[in-house]
């Protein structure tokens, strides 16, 4: 690769996004003009508008059933309140209400307790809806409160009682956080999410016309056929990308801060912060250039596969959904990163930042995060340069992707783009009508889930395109030497895969409630043969028709390693178990394995339901004394097990590699 050409590219990539007069009002006027605005306008409106409704007062009916010398003091403080107008009940209260012409009704009571103390009872009705009746029930119950101290006070008096006894015990809190960090956790949740979101942004304003504009102008073939190569082509506009997301994050960044410094410093807040926290901001910034090179490079992979600007827009709109919600965990309280999350992307850095804001970050954690989003960024580049080389999907038509030309070809049929346009549909499908059936009733609804959700389509697209299904499926009878060794792969692969799942309990510990659902799997029914059809062999059957025998057609044009890899992806990812992804990925490897290697997938079939029944098996009877020394306290496997499990699982799968030699398939080119 010549270094020099691609910076020719990158040169030609940055004029040409320099002369678009619309990018460089959206990157660099807008952020420095909208936040000063934001900020300064929002906060001037928000002091004015809580003046104007302390100004407004407001109605509040009020109604005595009691009349005493203590409802009159709770009457005549109500009374006290500034702006407050006190109105008698009548039937008209009710209407008023409701119009919102009161912002309360108050209603004064009493009881008789067991000991025969007279007690007081204040109910306050109001629309909690509205900002102006929150203000409202606040100075009511500051207004009760400072009558339920006076009548306390009053009656400690009457029996010669110090009224200090009311403050026998005070509570004092001490707060050890200084104002930098205090200002850091309250930043630490709004600011991930607002510059992934610029982030993915200003990437998304380049990608989508780097390489899709060209092909919709007609100059990408001029570029291709000049001296740099498709490496060099890819660097220069992968560089351009990265220079324009870091580009509109940093005068974000910039504006941003400087309008929120501004404040502080006018405004003198409470908590005493007087300057941001720049040493934590420059940091994260450099955290975030590895999120910004993986953001350009599969940004640039959906720019390389689109047809147009159009199409490439529509297919940006999911990243910035995805990123968008995972840039939300910052919201979520009490979840903080840790050596688990810090290897799921955009997710660490969201954490990543609310621990560098308030200086509670490991080092360990930085370097996982950065670490982990390079190798996905690397992985990125790696597909585009793929696509980029890759003349029937660069230069893609509106026939290609048609389904009645995939009709009438059926080879069009079986590519990338419609495996993952019926891979998401089905992961919709599951997730709502899978969840609604078994929401009624959970054994019903598995078998109604395996067969209609995960069976039936496959096998009605192979028949409206007109397909052979047992070529298409492979359902091919296989060999009694290659059964043999089926089962030894599925046990010990199914060992293996438990251990996994221990590995993740014990790095980030599973709910209370995951385990409970978990165990109500073998609740289901009294009989373990029943369990054993809903749990272990309608799925063997029913998932294998659809990943091992249809899903991994879509991507066997690629190659072998891609589409098993990629079918076990998917395998996972459809079972909707985040603590289960690495264990179902680890078995959606051997299974593809079995299938393509042995062309049949009845060994996948069996494989897959040994695998299922085993963990019916082991829940079923995990108190009987011969499978006692196998488990540890929690039915876990015991440690040791993973030593002559993986040397059987290797034997077992080296057997079954030599076995199938002679019967390797090789991938059929439907056309």
């Amino acid at each position: 690769m010549n270094f020099k050409k691609a910076l020719i590219v990158y040169r030609k990539e940055m004029l040409e996004m320099l002369r678009d007069k619309r990018a460089i009002f959206a990157t660099f006027i807008i952020p420095l003009v909208l936040y000063p605005l934001l900020f300064i306008g929002f906060g001037f409106i928000m002091s004015r508008q809580t003046e104007i409704l302390e100004e407004r007062g407001a109605n509040i009916a009020v109604v005595d059933s009691v009349g005493t010398e203590i409802s009159a003091q709770i009457m005549e403080n109500l009374k006290g309140i500034e702006n407050f107008t006190l109105l008698p009940w009548d039937k008209s209260t009710q209407t008023l209400m409701n119009e919102g012409e009161l912002q309360a009704v108050v209603s004064i009571t009493d009881s008789i307790t067991t000991h025969g103390y007279q007690v007081y009872k204040v109910q306050v009705k109001y629309d909690s809806s509205k900002e102006r009746n929150q203000l409202v029930y606040g100075k009511i119950r500051e207004s009760v409160a400072r009558s339920k101290e006076q009548s306390i006070s009053a009656e400690l008096q009457k029996r010669d009682l110090d009224p200090e006894l009311m403050n026998l015990i005070n509570v004092e809190a001490f707060d050890i956080a200084s104002a930098q960090k205090r200002l850091g956790s309250y930043l630490g949740m709004i600011m991930p999410y607002i510059m992934i979101m610029m982030l993915v942004a200003g990437a998304a304003s380049v990608a989508s016309d780097i390489v899709a504009g060209e092909k919709e102008r007609r100059t990408l073939e001029t570029l291709l056929v000049s001296s740099a190569q498709r490496k060099e082509l890819v660097l220069g506009k992968y560089l351009t990308i990265i220079t324009a997301a870091m580009a509109n994050l940093i005068v974000n960044l910039f504006s941003m801060g400087f309008s929120m410094q501004y404040m502080l410093g006018s405004q003198e807040l409470a908590m005493g912060i007087t300057q941001m926290p720049i040493t934590g901001f420059l940091i994260l910034l450099a955290a975030m250039i590895p999120l910004a090179t993986l953001f350009a490079a599969v940004l640039m992979s959906i720019s390389t596969f689109s047809r147009n600007n159009k199409e490439a827009g529509s297919y940006l709109q999911p990243v910035m959904l995805i990123s968008m919600l995972l840039g939300m965990i910052s919201f979520i309280p009490s979840i903080e990163i840790n050596n688990l999350l810090a290897w799921v992307p955009v997710v660490n850095i969201a954490l990543l930042f609310k621990a560098v804001l308030i200086n509670e970050y490991q080092i360990s954690h930085l370097l996982i995060t950065i670490g982990s989003t390079i190798a996905l960024d690397v992985a990125a580049i790696w597909l585009t340069i793929k696509l980029f080389n890759t003349e029937s999907i660069l230069f893609r038509t509106d026939e290609d992707s048609s389904l009645k030309h995939a009709r009438k070809q059926k080879g069009v049929l079986f590519n990338g783009l419609n495996g993952l346009i019926y891979f998401a549909l089905m992961l919709v499908l599951m997730y709502y009508l899978g969840s609604y059936l078994q929401g009624k009733d959970l054994l019903t609804g598995l078998i109604q889930t395996q067969v209609l959700i995960i069976a039936l389509p496959p096998l009605l697209i192979l028949k409206v395109f007109k397909l052979k299904d047992k070529e298409i499926l492979r359902l091919k009878a296989p060999r009694i030497r290659e059964l043999v060794f089926v089962p030894f792969i599925a046990i010990s692969g199914a060992i293996l895969a438990s251990m996994l799942m221990q590995l993740v309990d014990f790095i980030y510990p599973l709910p209370a409630h995951y385990l409970d659902q978990l165990g109500g799997l073998v609740k289901m029914s009294d009989s373990i043969w029943v369990l054993l059809g809903a749990v272990a062999l309608a799925p063997g059957i029913c998932e294998e028709i659809m990943f091992r025998g249809f899903m991994m057609r879509f991507f066997e044009s690629y190659n072998r390693k891609t589409a098993i890899v990629i079918t076990a992806l998917f395998f996972a990812i459809f079972h909707l178990d985040p603590f289960r992804l690495a264990p179902t990925f680890l078995l959606g490897l051997i299974l593809s394995y079995l299938t393509l290697r042995s062309g049949s997938i009845y060994n996948s079939m069996l494989s897959h339901t040994l695998n299922n029944s085993l963990a019916i098996v082991i829940s079923a009877f995990a108190g009987s004394a011969w499978l006692k020394p196998l488990l540890s306290g929690d039915e876990g496997f015991v440690w040791w097990l993973a030593i002559p499990a993986a040397i059987v699982l290797s034997l077992s799968l080296w057997g079954f590699h030599k076995v199938t030699a002679d019967k390797n398939e090789e991938i059929i080119q439907l056309s």
